[in-house]
């Protein structure tokens, strides 16, 4: 190749190399452009960047009512407002106003004019304020988009409108349900010291803690022996069931009307240790609704629950009790008398000086059981517990009874505080008896199996006569030898 060729290859060369590099660095640099509009665009769909957890004030702007939450020694209070009922503040909501606001980015953005703004809600819109000391955060809050994609806001000062997302909007712009604690019941179940379900004009149950703490039946079997697990189970689950929405007030006899809570089928009443009360009416529903209308009577507050919630309204009383008559334990007992058809026997416990005694139709004289075997001592007991763990085969609440019937089975007990309560039981055939406490028909109908079975009442009086005998035997013997 001659001199002069390769010349104007090499001048070719860097021409095309020259050409390249500005092609390069022109494309590189608008690339680096759209990267930066990308960014800038971004940018600007960031509405907010704060710290949540300095957030101490929140102003919420709801139709027809402002509220001011501030963040104080006892946590979120609400410290002003024009809202004149009771309101049980929803906390956790506050927080996620908090979380939610703290880095809210739009979707996008939207020019519209201030001619259109009443059309995105926003001509008139509801204010959301988050305050971090004097520093304010606030959004403008206008309607979600016809397809629930958007939720409509803008920013003061600033005259773009943006959507961001619907689930977002939906809850910044919550209002009183969501302000509300959605607990139907906002005490601990522990605090509860009393219950009464009405059904129909009918009650089914009505249950209150004694001086010790502990569960009794008012109605409708005063007395009879509850099942303490089954009723915390119960109180802790109605505890945690929530509202389904919180509607209006009932300010007027017409808001109940609308409601079929005029005559409501359900009236759930609840009572605290420090004297608190609670009652929920609640109107009737079936199988096919979705929901149920309820009314705070104390606050009248009407609100609606998910139909899968309500199921405790159904509870009758049999699901609270145990499946005994009367269960006090052997200690609290000082005496118990027995008279079953002609048989009749005595049990006498002086817990202060350890003592027990038995006597009988069956036995000459009162005969001390401390001081005998360890199986008749362990007889002793299971026969005190074959009369304080008798069971019911069914229950009859609303059974006819004879005034004038006389029992064939008495049960006498007296506490060692010297209370006295009999237990009776009067024969309805041959088979069945109809059960009282204290001279009032309890409902309980028990079969006759459950005194005369392997674990009744005659058959360890039976044996325990047998045993007694055959250690007078053994002692008569020693005797003599």
């Amino acid at each position: 190749m001659s001199t002069k060729k390769m010349k104007a290859l090499i001048i070719a060369l860097v021409v095309l190399l020259i050409v390249g590099t500005g092609a390069y660095i022109a494309v590189d640099t608008l690339k680096s452009r759209e990267e930066q509009a990308v960014l800038e665009e971004a940018k600007s769909l960031q509405l907010f960047d704060f710290d949540e957890d300095s957030i101490d004030k929140v102003e919420i702007q709801v139709p027809d009512y402002y509220f001011t939450v501030e963040n104080t020694a006892d946590g979120w209070t609400v410290t002003d407002t024009n809202y004149e009922h009771e309101l049980a503040l929803n906390t956790y909501y506050i927080n996620t106003i908090c979380s939610y606001m703290s880095d809210l980015t739009a979707l996008k953005k939207l020019s519209v004019s201030a001619e259109e703004l009443s059309g995105y809600g926003l001509e008139t819109y509801y204010p959301l304020t988050c305050c971090s000391g004097s520093t304010a955060y606030t959004l403008y809050l206008g309607n979600a988009s016809a397809t629930e994609d958007y939720f409509y806001v803008m920013l003061p000062d600033d005259s773009t409108v943006y959507a961001i997302d619907f689930n977002e909007g939906e809850v910044l712009k919550g209002g009183l349900s969501y302000l509300k604690d959605p607990y139907m019941i906002s005490w601990l179940d522990v605090n509860i010291s009393y219950v009464k379900l009405d059904c129909k004009g009918k009650t089914s149950f009505e249950i209150e803690k004694d001086d010790n703490d502990r569960w009794q039946m008012l109605a409708p079997m005063k007395n009879s022996p509850l099942n303490s697990a089954n009723i915390n189970s119960m109180l802790t689950a109605v505890t945690r069931l929530q509202i389904e929405s919180f509607i209006t007030m009932a300010e007027s006899p017409q808001d109940l009307i609308d409601y079929h809570l005029d005559a409501p089928a359900y009236q759930f009443t609840l009572k605290t240790d420090s004297g608190e009360t609670m009652t929920i009416d609640f109107a009737d529903f079936d199988k096919n609704d979705s929901s149920v209308s309820l009314v705070y009577e104390e606050s009248g507050q009407i609100a609606t629950m998910d139909i899968g919630s309500v199921s405790f309204l159904q509870t009758e009383a049999i699901a609270l009790m145990t499946d005994k008559i009367y269960s006090p334990d052997i200690s609290e007992v000082s005496a118990l008398d027995v008279i079953v058809d002609d048989l009749h026997f005595s049990m006498k416990m002086d817990w202060d000086s350890n003592q027990a005694f038995f006597s009988s139709d069956n036995t000459a004289d009162e005969i001390e059981i401390s001081g005998n075997t360890d199986e008749i001592q362990k007889n002793f007991r299971e026969l005190f517990q074959t009369v304080s763990n008798l069971t019911y085969d069914s229950l009859d609440i609303d059974a006819e009874t004879d005034e004038k019937a006389e029992p064939s089975v008495i049960f006498h007990y007296t506490l060692t505080d010297g209370t006295e309560t009999e237990i009776t039981l009067v024969p309805i055939d041959d088979t069945f008896y109809q059960s009282f406490i204290d001279g009032e028909y309890t409902g309980k109908i028990v079969r006759r199996r459950a005194l005369s079975g392997s674990a009744g009442v005659l058959t360890y009086h039976e044996k325990m006569i047998d045993l007694l005998e055959m250690n007078s035997e053994k002692i008569q013997a020693s005797e003599a030898e």
